[in-house]
């Protein structure tokens, strides 16, 4: 039988062989760039002008970024899930809900992309014990069905990226 210390000394060794984050190491890199990314574009920046919508419709800077906050949060519930259970189902934000409660556009943008860097970075932090053998791991998720860790980081990543295109663009405009 092996103790609490033993256990975390043979996960490492798990992790050693089987070579843990350094396959996927490019898939984690992706996600933490998106907060360096955000972080640079809001920091120093003028609160009003991070507040308006581009168009009629449109959601502003940090609407926006509340949204990738939240979808951040999800996604770390939705990756310990699938590295902890077997097949579970994934969890989905309710964006709208979540934006009435947080509400993301009367908060302060350096602390908005303090807790997406957060959010992330507990993702990051989970992947980085996730051996590779583990990646391919499944849950169920209720709109796209079926998905792998793998899937489900780098659809996160392409997700996520393409808000941060949506910030420089509402930027852009303001």
């Amino acid at each position: 039988m092996t103790t609490g210390d033993d256990r975390i000394l043979v996960q490492n060794r798990i992790d050693f062989v089987t070579g843990a984050v350094r396959r996927y190491l490019v898939d984690v890199d992706a996600l933490t760039q998106i907060a360096s990314d955000v972080q640079s574009l809001v920091t120093d920046r003028n609160g009003s002008s991070l507040r308006n919508a581009p168009a009629e419709g449109e959601w502003s800077a940090l609407r926006i970024l509340g949204h990738m906050i939240a979808y951040a949060r999800v996604l770390h519930d939705q990756l310990d899930r699938m590295a902890h259970m077997t097949d579970p189902v994934l969890p989905v934000a309710d964006d709208a809900a979540v934006a009435e409660q947080e509400d993301w556009e009367s908060r302060d943008p350096d602390e908005l992309s303090a807790l997406l860097a957060e959010a992330i970075g507990e993702s990051v932090e989970l992947l980085k014990y996730v051996p590779d053998s583990s990646w391919g791991r499944a849950g169920l998720h209720p709109m796209m069905g079926r998905r792998s860790i793998v899937q489900q980081v780098r659809g996160a990543s392409a997700h996520l990226r393409g808000h941060v295109e949506q910030i420089e663009a509402a930027i852009a405009s303001a």
